[in-house]
């Protein structure tokens, strides 16, 4: 597919955040409690072995959710306390001078705690001390979006951290996009060479898959 121009990205995001935002703290409240059942459902069912027996842990990454995203808290709290989980969580290194600053993910145990970093964004209060993670050693990814549309094409922030570190293909991990319904576009989204597309969604209604994408 063509390179998506900035202008039509930015469009998009500001269409789909202003119809986000509009949610009721109630409405995403109950969404997100779906949500995170989804996801246990989802890893109950296909990780079944690694998850009850005493094999390697199965490594997440997850997003610590801002104020209008849609939340994982109650599933990460769940995950952590269960010794077949290991749950990792974005770190953004702003490198001085660069245009861009790099992310990494680190182990958030229960023993974590959290402040606010680049962006505005919850993140680990001392990454250093934590243990990172690098793709090829992730099982699976929960993503944050902006938007989604029916082929499985993520709109993020714009930041494109995500599609950075998940550049290798070969080594990439399941790609699981995390949203609410009302954030699926009723267009077909561009999508650019560098963008990696979803495997799979989870919204309050359900799991939907894009196989063709891997």
């Amino acid at each position: 597919m063509a390179n998506a121009s900035p202008t039509y990205r930015q469009q998009q995001r500001s269409k789909i955040r202003e119809i986000r935002a509009r949610l009721a703290a109630d409405t995403k409240a109950s969404a997100g409690t779906a949500i995170c059942a989804h996801l246990e459902t989802f890893f109950s069912q296909n990780y079944p072995a690694r998850i009850d027996a005493k094999a390697k842990a199965i490594n997440i990454a997850a997003y610590l959710s801002s104020k209008h995203e849609a939340s994982l808290d109650n599933w990460i709290d769940a995950a952590r306390e269960h010794s077949g989980i290991n749950v990792f969580v974005p770190v953004i290194d702003q490198v001085q001078g660069a245009d861009q600053g790099q992310m990494h993910f680190h182990l958030y145990s229960k023993t974590s705690t959290t402040t606010i970093g680049h962006f505005g964004l919850r993140t680990l209060q001392n990454p250093e001390v934590a243990e990172q993670i690098e793709a090829p050693m992730l099982d699976c990814v929960l993503l944050p979006l902006v938007a989604f549309d029916q082929h499985g094409t993520r709109l993020g922030m714009g930041g494109g951290y995500y599609d950075r570190f998940f550049s290798n293909e070969a080594s990439r991990p399941y790609m699981m996009g995390i949203g609410f319904d009302i954030q699926e576009s009723s267009e077909t989204l561009e999508r650019s060479h560098w963008d990696v597309p979803l495997d799979a969604i989870i919204t309050e209604s359900g799991m939907r898959r894009f196989p063709s994408n891997r």
